[in-house]
């Protein structure tokens, strides 16, 4: 039996399994010090949203079509837990992935992100995530993190740049032109995506 065989979860362990779990759980209540709502505003229980633009949905149920970008956020942590913690077990690697991401979301929703993508992007309604969103944009960074363990690294690339693809011809839009986007906005883009 290989490795990668056994159970992913008897594979990360019990403390890092706790630990990853008090980080979400920390994330949370940190998201709800910033003033972030637990659910969508207008009361909408809808697990899933398929509204990527100009929408008071987006962001603010627990998956919606940027989930996929989060599942990417946890393939490129394996990547770079596998380089600079190549030392340490698959179940700390996982647990600091999942630190990343919850760092991320606490981030993502500062008013500076906030207003970032506000002026650089077509996002010109966001005004953040709400708190189960950025619980299933952990969720789904878990997800990318284990289907990029199981599958390797040459696989994971190619799973990477067919879900860009897929993002990019669904949504027009994705994890890297997110960034692009984020750090270096160009108005040829945002024309792009706002012609939806």
């Amino acid at each position: 039996m290989s490795e990668n065989d056994e159970k992913f979860s008897e594979k990360i362990g019990l403390w890092p399994l706790i630990a990853s779990s008090a980080i979400v759980a920390v994330m949370a209540l940190v998201l709800r010090g910033q003033g972030r709502i637990w659910w969508c505003k207008s009361g909408d229980l809808s697990l899933y949203v398929n509204q990527a633009w100009n929408s008071s949905h987006t962001s603010q149920h627990l998956l919606d079509p940027y989930t996929f970008t989060h599942i990417l956020h946890g393939v490129i942590f394996v990547w770079i837990a596998g380089l600079a913690f190549s030392k340490l077990s698959v179940g700390w690697r996982f647990s600091i992935a999942i630190l990343a991401e919850a760092a991320w979301e606490v981030l993502e929703n500062s008013s500076f992100i906030i207003e970032k993508y506000r002026e650089n992007t077509a996002s010109l309604d966001y005004f953040g995530d709400s708190i189960m969103n950025s619980v299933g944009d952990v969720m789904a960074c878990a997800a990318g993190f284990w289907i990029a363990y199981k599958v390797g690294w040459w696989r994971s690339l190619i799973f990477f740049v067919l879900t860009e693809v897929c993002l990019l011809l669904w949504i027009r839009d994705s994890l890297l032109l997110n960034i692009v986007m984020l750090l270096y906005p160009l108005d040829q883009i945002k024309l792009w995506q706002m012609a939806v």
